[in-house]
């Protein structure tokens, strides 16, 4: 199997494991793009979505991912391109059987509340015969909030899955985190949206891949830039933390065509990141192990 990293030391201990970005959109509606979603897919043991925004589930149903099997949601943070399909996930997964609550994992605060609350507006004649009895009667969602910390904590550990978080910068969004998700000896940092600072890079050290953000600093206010990530920044980070590979989505302004998707690699190289750079698009899919 191919692998993407650059450390050598224990990956004969590695099972597969695959990263797909299902959404790489940005609030902006973009047919091409739906809003932020990424999937971390094992072999044998489920798959995780960080972030669940407007068609993903959709796109998760493209993957040919299996609803059933998702092991929990991770929300970064209540902006609606990253939380909005949260209802329509857990809906899906009912009707195709699920029996259990979508398990959600989320800094506690709006992010949290949002979770606990998006399925409350429908009453139980909105599911009526919609999904085999022994999913019960309707949807559920079971939210484990946790306190978004500076320091890296675990969020999540249910073998083989770790899960570890820390604060990243979207000011003034509270709380905005990060994702630092171990599985199969493989380790994946995913940013949400923010700008480069502590948090992040304690997330990114040493990763095998990190999937972070990235606007267009020449093409963007320079008032977007105070809370989110350029991708000069973004190769400046990946630089110094060793990152395997890296993946930049949630792009703004959107590449239309293969030359501006150029234009964020060659930002990145500008940042004096050397590794191997994907600009994402939707289900775009990297096996890491």
């Amino acid at each position: 199997m191919r692998k993407t990293g650059h450390r050598e030391s224990g990956w004969h201990n590695r099972t597969m494991v695959e990263v797909c970005t299902l959404g790489t959109g940005t609030p902006n509606p973009d047919p091409e793009r739906a809003a932020s979603g990424v999937a971390v897919i094992t072999e044998n043991h489920g798959w995780m979505l960080i972030d669940c925004g407007r068609a993903v589930t959709q796109r998760a149903l493209q993957a040919e991912l299996d609803l059933t099997q998702l092991q929990a949601v991770l929300l970064t943070h209540h902006h609606s391109d990253h939380v909005s399909d949260l209802a329509t996930l857990a809906t899906a997964r009912w009707t195709s059987g699920a029996g259990t609550p979508l398990s959600v994992i989320a800094p506690r605060g709006p992010c949290a509340r949002y979770a606990e609350r998006c399925l409350d507006p429908y009453e139980d004649q909105s599911f009526y015969s919609q999904a085999p009895t022994a999913a019960g009667k309707r949807p559920r969602i079971g939210v484990s909030a946790f306190q978004a910390r500076s320091r890296v904590s675990t969020v999540f550990d249910s073998p083989p899955w770790k899960v570890k978080s820390a604060l990243v910068d979207h000011q003034p969004i509270e709380a905005a985190v990060g994702y630092r998700v171990e599985v199969g000896g493989a380790v994946v940092t995913l940013s949400g949206d923010t700008a480069v600072g502590n948090g992040i890079e304690v997330l990114a050290s040493e990763a095998d891949l990190l999937v972070h953000q990235a606007v267009r600093a020449d093409l963007v206010s320079p008032g977007l830039l105070a809370w989110n990530a350029s991708a000069t920044s973004v190769g400046d980070l990946a630089r110094r933390t060793s990152v395997g590979r890296l993946i930049l989505t949630h792009l703004l302004p959107s590449p239309g065509s293969a030359a501006p998707a150029d234009e964020f690699v060659a930002d990145v190289r500008d940042g004096g990141y050397t590794g191997p750079v994907d600009v994402a698009r939707d289900l775009f899919r990297l096996r890491i192990s």
